[in-house]
This record gives structure tokens, C-alpha cells and sequence, in this order.
């Protein structure tokens, strides 16, 4: 069976007779080194796009490759670059919407009680442990948070890029979306000057 981990009961992954393959995201240093996107990772950074779209898609190559072939699509079709641009930003703007529609206001009231405890931490990981001393558990499937170990400890943390900046960012509709989405690229513009 091939799932993530959020998505699987973790009693599923003690029964002595799985084989887990644990596959994490990559470091941006990582993905801006596969040969396959060198041309799609210059067209990023010329434009100021590559550090908005590391935020957002994080570590996922399979989001970068989607990213890229929507960008191959529109200039093999002769789009203009200034267009291309606003279709990168909209694939952002509706990578976020999905992380809060889909995922944050779609959970449970379980992960909504969590969600709260990591906006008032104004944290992105939490001690499972810590957590559980607070009365909270993680349900499943849960496509809003995921168990990670460190060292000899397990954390609870967003399930994505996406979902832990419509947690930190305290997101709550459309407008915070396109609000986080301006700052990203202020941000991003400020920082190529």
C-alpha cells in the first residue's frame, strides 16, 4: 500500500509485517538541483517566483513538476511572460485556497482544538507528548497535520507548506489568502533588490 503517513492509522505501521519507506520532503537546495527543472528553476528566480513557490509548495518535487508543465504548456503555445507570471501566482493562490478550504476548515474539531494550540504557540512543531499532556490526539486520516520523529521524539507539524502558512499566517478566508499571497511576493521582491 503507498500512502501518507497523515493518511494512514499509524496501527497500520506496527503490525511487524510492513515495510515502510518513509520518503520526506526535499530541501529546496535539492529540488533547485534536479537537472530535469535547471531551465523552469531559472524562469522562477529571474522573475522573483522561486522563493513565493518554495513557501508554498515546500519540499513536494511532484508539485514542482505540475508547476512546471503548466508553465511548458503556456510557452509552447506562445504566452506572453508577463501572463505566464499571473498564471504562477493564481496556481499559488489556489494551492493555498485547497490547504485552507480542503484541509484547515475541513477537519475535524479535533485538529481545528490543535490548529488553535499552534496559532496561540505561534509554532510550526509540537511535541507529540506536550500535546497529549494538553488532552489533544491526533485523528485519521488527517490531511491537516503529520507525525514526524526527531531524534527519539515524535512531533506533531503542518502536513504541508501550504497548510502551515494558512496556520502561522492566521489565514481564515479568501482575502487572508491573497493577503499572505501579496506578502509573499513583497517579500520576495524586497529581497531582490
Amino acid at each position: 500500500m503507498d500512502g501518507s503517513p497523515n493518511s494512514i492509522p499509524p496501527e497500520l505501521l506496527t503490525t511487524n509485517r510492513e515495510s515502510v519507506i518513509a520518503i520526506e520532503p526535499m530541501t529546496r537546495e535539492l529540488i533547485e538541483s534536479i537537472p530535469e527543472f535547471e531551465g523552469f528553476i531559472d524562469f522562477l528566480k529571474t522573475h522573483q517566483l522561486d522563493c513565493p513557490v518554495w513557501k508554498v509548495l515546500g519540499g513536494s518535487p511532484a508539485k514542482y513538476l505540475k508547476l512546471k508543465e503548466m508553465i511548458v504548456r503556456l510557452s509552447l503555445s506562445n504566452t506572453a511572460t508577463d501572463v505566464i507570471i499571473e498564471q504562477v501566482k493564481n496556481h499559488l493562490q489556489s494551492v493555498l485556497s485547497d490547504a485552507l478550504n480542503k484541509n484547515v476548515l475541513n477537519s475535524s474539531s479535533f485538529s481545528q482544538a490543535i490548529i488553535q494550540v499552534f496559532r496561540e504557540k505561534k509554532t510550526i512543531k509540537i511535541s507529540k507528548a506536550e500535546l497529549k499532556a494538553m488532552g489533544f490526539l491526533l485523528d485519521y486520516p488527517n490531511k491537516v497535520f503529520r507525525e514526524v520523529k526527531a531524534l527519539d521524539d515524535w512531533f506533531i507539524e503542518p502536513a504541508t507548506s501550504a497548510v502551515s502558512l494558512i496556520i502561522t499566517e492566521n489565514v481564515q478566508d479568501g482575502a487572508g489568502v491573497r493577503e499572505l499571497l501579496e506578502k509573499l511576493f513583497k517579500e520576495a521582491s524586497e529581497k531582490g533588490k
